[in-house]
C-alpha cells in the first residue's frame, strides 16, 4: 500500500510526517510569540490583582466605618459616652473610665468574644485622625473640644473618605 504525497498541501515551517503518524504542532516563532505576550501580561497587569495594599485600605476602611457605627449604636444603646478614634496607629472605641457621663475617655471597649475593640492601620496604607464621641442620644461631638458638631467630620483611608454627619452621627462612605 502506498501513501499519496501530500507535502504540497501543508502550510511551510510546520514539522511532518508522512502518513498516519503525521505531527501537527507550533512553529518556533509562534511559542515566541505567546511566551513573550504572557510575559507582559505577568509585568504589567498580575500587580494589579495581587497588590495588597488596595485590598487592606478597603478591608480596613470598611472595618473603621463598621467600628465607628457600633460606638454610635452602643452610646445610644448604654447611654454611655462612647469615643471612636482613628488616626496613624489603628482606630479604637472607648468609653469614660469613671461612669457614663463623668472622666476620661481611656476605657476601651471589649469585642463580644474578648479583646479590645480596636484595629492597627496596615502597612502601607494612609490614614487621617478623627476623635469623635457619641453622648446617650447618638448625637457626634468633637472629643478635643467637648462641643456638638455643627457640621459634618470626616477622615481618609488612603483615597475612600468616611464622613460622619452632624446631628445624626450617621457613618458612611463618601
Amino acid at each position: 500500500m502506498h501513501l499519496p504525497d501530500k507535502t504540497a498541501t501543508r502550510p511551510p515551517g510546520r514539522v511532518l510526517a508522512r502518513g498516519s503518524a503525521a505531527l501537527d504542532g507550533y512553529t518556533l516563532v509562534e511559542l515566541v510569540v505567546v511566551m513573550l505576550l504572557l510575559g507582559i501580561l505577568a509585568a504589567t497587569a498580575m500587580p494589579r490583582f495581587f497588590g495588597a495594599s488596595r485590598f487592606e485600605e478597603m478591608g480596613f476602611t470598611d472595618a473603621s466605618i463598621a467600628a465607628a457605627g457600633f460606638a454610635q449604636k452602643l452610646a445610644r444603646i448604654s447611654g454611655c459616652h462612647t469615643l471612636f478614634s482613628i488616626d496613624s496607629s489603628g482606630y479604637g472605641i472607648y468609653q469614660r473610665a469613671s461612669d457614663c457621663t463623668n472622666g476620661a475617655l481611656t476605657r476601651p471597649v471589649q469585642r463580644p468574644g474578648g479583646g479590645d475593640w480596636a484595629q492597627s492601620r496596615p502597612d502601607g496604607v494612609s490614614v487621617t485622625s478623627l476623635r469623635v464621641y457619641f453622648d446617650g442620644s447618638g448625637r457626634p461631638f468633637a472629643a478635643d473640644s467637648g462641643s456638638l458638631l455643627a457640621t459634618a467630620a470626616s477622615y481618609t483611608v488612603g483615597s475612600r473618605t468616611v464622613v460622619i454627619e452632624a446631628e445624626t452621627g450617621f457613618v458612611h462612605l463618601l
